[in-house]
């Protein structure tokens, strides 16, 4: 049976041409790359997990297990089973032409951020390789950390013009709805994560993700959520700098305004349902956008032993914006997008709001 390429479609995967792969394949080819090299990527995970290398002789068994059918990966749970310890870790199995030319962008990424940021809110890299099956080009994947007890969340087809519903889908316990306070929290900690891995130096920040891809997840933290990012398909710099231009302290301004409005705005961003009509989050969301960007400049100033005065400079900046320079921004920025892209079009619909709450926010300095 052929693997679909997405989880919404029964379309097959795009393989550029190349013959249908079944699941049959996606297996094999997983098996194969598991096995290489004396088990290499099964060692690797479980040596990062325990602390310690690890022999042949302790795997008992391996379990794999499909999860779904992305645009860019078909990603597996394997559950290496060692002595009486079961060791989790996510295979990203790139079937498609669009995840092949991705994957290996996306472990250079997620590996630099691991090494050069404190934060630990994306995947640990394990090892990288790929696998085969007869009559297919090898099939590239990655092994990376699993992130137990989180889920994918989404808003819901639930819905009621007067309350937006978010949804866990919680493959342990059953799906559950945040509550209120739990929403803002989400919002407010997915800026904060993408704030605090914006560089100052380079003005590389996380590009390309998505809620509709399931892209953030959630866990259970007392009554609030512990959220955590599972992809990095793009660390790059927010725009083009010309040979001549240097990153000073106004450009750094110009920048935080760009990632601000241009985060803000693909934050509100998602399907019902994760599959459904693309959505727009309700206006409740802005203020802990705001709160978790804020946070996250507090804790780049302190990483980077930049002075009091530059988050008081960076907030007065901010501030001294209006409205309509906020939508002017955000027009420029909604303009790069490519033209008929569906989530550019609900964005420029929602622009003129979005940009009045924004800045109404910021000179309140709530």
């Amino acid at each position: 049976m052929p693997l679909p390429s997405e989880r919404s479609t029964s379309l097959t995967a795009d393989t550029g041409g190349a013959a249908v792969i079944t699941y049959g394949d996606y297996f094999t080819a997983v098996c194969d790359y598991l096995s290489q090299q004396h088990m290499a990527a099964p060692r690797a995970a479980a040596a990062r997990l325990l602390g310690n290398p690890v022999s042949l002789e302790r795997f008992t068994s391996i379990r794999i297990h499909l999860i779904k059918h992305g645009a860019f990966y078909h990603p597996a749970l394997v559950t290496l089973k060692l002595d009486r310890i079961c060791i989790p870790w996510a295979l990203n199995v790139a079937v498609s032409t669009q995840g092949r030319k991705q994957l290996s962008v996306e472990v250079e990424s997620l590996r630099k951020l691991n090494r050069e940021f404190p934060e630990k809110w994306v995947p640990q890299i394990y090892h990288s390789g790929s696998g085969c099956a007869p009559g297919h080009p090898p099939i590239p994947m990655f092994s990376s950390q699993w992130f137990t007890g989180f889920h994918e969340l989404h808003r819901c087809a639930a819905d009621t013009p007067a309350q937006q519903q978010w949804q866990v889908w919680d493959s342990d316990h059953g799906p559950w709805r945040l509550d209120r306070a739990q929403v803002a929290d989400f919002y407010r900690q997915a800026l904060y994560i993408l704030t605090c891995y914006f560089d100052p130096h380079t003005l590389n920040a996380i590009l390309d993700w998505h809620h509709a891809a399931g892209d953030f997840i959630v866990q259970k933290n007392g009554p609030g959520l512990e959220v955590r990012l599972i992809t990095v398909r793009r660390y790059a710099r927010l725009f083009h700098l010309h040979a001549h231009e240097a990153i000073d302290l106004e450009f750094l301004m110009d920048a935080w305004a760009v990632f601000l409005m241009r985060t803000s705005l693909w934050m509100r961003l998602d399907r019902l349902d994760g599959v459904g009509e693309l959505v727009w989050a309700d206006d409740q969301t802005v203020a802990p956008m705001w709160q978790g960007f804020v946070q996250g400049i507090r804790r780049v100033a302190q990483r980077n032993a930049f002075p009091e005065a530059f988050i008081e400079a960076a907030m007065g900046y901010l501030a001294g914006h209006s409205a309509e320079t906020w939508m002017d921004l955000g027009s420029e920025i909604i303009e790069r997008f490519p033209a008929g892209l569906p989530e550019a079009v609900l964005m420029k619909r929602n622009l003129g709001r979005h940009a009045a709450r924004l800045a109404s926010l910021i000179r309140g300095r709530s």
